[in-house]
């Protein structure tokens, strides 16, 4: 039977993480984080292990997880890229994940991506026939912005899956909250 839930959150424990996502009539999204090695796979099985982990957390998770199939369950590892000295070499330009892989902590990923495309146009349009130009004003536009962006991708994923001092975590997270957005 198709599960929706009401609202979506990201809820965070120790080294783990669960987002739930609605998508519309009967459809939900939901993921979750596990800290692990890259290429680890649990010996019992993926949901299984989802099941061991996240099977007595609030409400909508345990249903989530009863309405699994096993062979539903997508399994991938997270990278980022280590910061790019240039989005251009010559007259080829990367933009998204090509130029600045994030984790999907901050859910910019795609957004980053069409505001480099944009970005590219503009500056290949403004530099007319000088291509070498409008990409290197491309590279200096977007690459300082983007590498910020990753690297609070990547903090926020880090703060996300502590496995010490998560009290203190999760109190800093609430007054951050009440206090509101700086300036």
């Amino acid at each position: 039977a198709p599960l929706e839930v009401p609202v979506g959150g990201e809820t965070w424990g120790r080294g783990v993480k669960v987002g739930v996502t609605p998508q519309g009539p009967g459809r939900t999204n939901w993921y979750a984080v596990k800290a692990a090695p890259a290429g680890w796979r649990p010996a019992d099985g993926h949901l299984a292990e989802l099941r061991r982990l996240f099977g007595d957390w609030h409400d909508p998770v345990p249903r989530l997880l009863a309405a699994m199939d096993p062979a539903d369950v997508l399994c991938h590892d997270v990278h980022d890229l280590t910061p790019l000295p240039s989005y251009v070499r010559g007259r080829v330009a990367l933009l998204g994940d090509a130029a600045h892989a994030m984790t999907p902590d901050l859910g910019q990923g795609a957004c980053q991506a069409l505001i480099d495309a944009v970005a590219l146009a503009g500056c290949l349009d403004d530099a007319g026939a000088d291509v070498a130009a409008g990409l290197r004003a491309y590279d200096r536009l977007r690459r300082p912005p983007t590498q910020r962006m990753a690297a609070m991708a990547r903090r926020a994923g880090r703060l996300g899956q502590v496995r010490r001092g998560t009290r203190l975590r999760d109190a800093a997270l609430r007054l951050a909250m009440v206090a509101g957005p700086p300036g």
